[in-house]
């Protein structure tokens, strides 16, 4: 387990610390992510003391909608200075959001304090988009306007790291899935756990599990059965469990997952046995990121493209710490449960890793059989495999492949040349020709074989249609700007 949101620095804990980590890892949490605020008279130094002194801690930089703080200056300086001496602790901006849980207050006095609360989220987004991290969201009584927000810089063309809505309380099942089309985890706290919170616990269920973070928020929100007392980070335990009977998985099943998912989220590579940015599920099918290597430099790849190295893809970060084994391959893919279709894919072009690649399917399919699992192995390629490696790779990954999608993008090859860059080492090497000729192998050798190409303005699609037909291949034209 992992305790994705906890306020370890806090003076409730000066007295027993040591035992309150002892209890921690003692109960399966071995690691935390201690929230680390910059606003005045919070702390800053002694969380830095505390993430320094544990590897198994990480900590975020930003400052809560309520906290104090002097003007945006300082806290930029402020974040600068923390940022850049600490970088190996510092996971994600937040908590950072909107607060608007505000009694006493009202009439314009209230409309000011709103008003500094969004400028305040939105300097700190900023932040997220300038050092490429993740966020982690505060939101109370305003889940609409953190949207409104929210949503102005996702879509934006490279400006969101992935995010959590931490806490989750609200009880509306609309708002919880527009959170998750814009990419965002949901974090659960010890509030599930209430008996009297019965439409949380409903929405839950609806959540999708690869997308479910478990945290304490310790000090505060402590589980049924401790409330009225300090929280700590292993009562995540509790959590955990609520979730798992509620969804009816297997606890340490969902211990795995809900550790992958803060795995891949921040990034984190210091969690044994779990590897970021290696497997991550969209819909029903599981995603295998091999590599960040390319034998194009696409135009539209949000690698290249307005941002340089923008790794996101639907609120995962998929800049590789190091490229994985075939073995931490199947490992990553088995996190997960309730699929059918295993993609090779990523950000990056995964035959690059060739011999990986042919043993990761192949293992994945012997494990999957052992489980009673039939799964299906699909291939996205830029198809230029064959021109790299000067031999038939759609016959060598014949057996272990059931699929392949390759990225057709054009109608000829001036307009390959243009939108896609190849980067071929053989000077003279015919790179669509390359492709055309891999879409025909590969219907030899694998069978079934999609051409696919992003709606590019000059794209003749029909004719890009034509081709495909004319080589045994479905076609299916992507959305552009529209990745996942």
């Amino acid at each position: 387990m992992i305790d994705s949101h906890c306020h370890l620095e806090m003076r409730d804990y000066e007295q027993d610390f040591p035992e309150v980590l002892k209890r921690m890892r003692g109960n399966g949490v071995t690691n935390a992510i201690s929230i680390g605020s910059l606003a005045r008279n919070e702390r800053i130094e002694k969380t830095i003391e505390i993430v320094s002194a544990h590897d198994f801690i990480k900590t975020t930089l930003g400052v809560h909608p309520k906290s104090p703080f002097k003007d945006f200056n300082d806290l930029s300086r402020l974040f600068d200075e923390y940022y850049f001496q600490n970088q190996d602790k510092i996971v994600a901006v937040g908590e950072t959001g909107l607060d608007y849980f505000l009694p006493g207050i009202t009439g314009k006095e209230l409309e000011n304090a709103k008003r500094l609360q969004e400028e305040l989220f939105r300097f700190q987004i900023e932040l997220a988009v300038k050092y490429g991290l993740p966020l982690i969201v505060h939101i109370r009584d305003a889940y609409e306007k953190a949207l409104e927000i929210l949503e102005g810089y996702i879509n934006l063309p490279g400006g969101f790291y992935g995010g959590v809505v931490h806490c989750f309380s609200s009880k509306d099942t609309g708002l919880a899935g527009r959170f998750l089309e814009l990419g965002f985890f949901i974090s659960f706290s010890g509030n599930i756990t209430y008996k009297n919170s019965g439409d949380l616990r409903a929405l839950a269920k609806d959540i999708p599990d690869e997308k479910i973070l478990i945290e304490t928020d310790s000090p505060y929100l402590s589980p049924d059965g401790f409330r009225g007392k300090r929280n700590e980070p292993s009562y995540a335990r509790f959590v955990l469990k609520t979730l798992s009977e509620l969804k009816e998985v297997d606890f340490s099943r969902l211990d795995g997952l809900t550790t992958q998912n803060t795995v891949n989220l921040f990034s984190l590579d210091n969690v044994p046995g779990f590897y970021p940015a290696v497997a991550y599920k969209i819909r029903n099918s599981v995603y295998v990121n091999l590599t960040n290597k390319c034998t194009n430099r696409c135009s539209f790849c949000p690698k290249y493209r307005d941002r340089k190295n923008n790794y996101n893809v639907r609120g995962y970060n998929l800049l590789l710490k190091k490229e994985p084994s075939p073995d931490e391959v199947v490992s990553s893919v088995f996190r997960y449960y309730d699929f059918s279709e295993v993609v090779f894919c990523g950000l990056g072009e995964p035959t690059l890793r060739l011999d990986a690649l042919r043993r990761a399917a192949a293992m994945i399919k012997e494990n999957g059989k052992a489980l009673g699992m039939d799964i299906k192995t699909r291939l996205d390629t830029d198809g230029l495999a064959s021109a790299v490696y000067g031999r038939n790779i759609p016959e060598f990954l014949g057996g272990v492949i059931d699929s392949v999608s390759v990225s057709l993008n054009a109608h000829n090859r001036e307009f390959y040349n243009n939108v896609c860059m190849p980067e071929l080492k053989k000077g003279d090497a015919d790179a669509y020709a390359a492709v055309i000729e891999f879409i025909r192998e590969s219907r030899k050798h694998i069978g079934e074989v999609t051409a696919t190409a992003v709606d590019l303005p000059g794209l003749d699609v029909e004719l890009a249609r034509k081709i495909a037909g004319s080589l045994g291949a479905k076609f299916r034209l992507r959305q552009y700007d529209n990745v996942g």
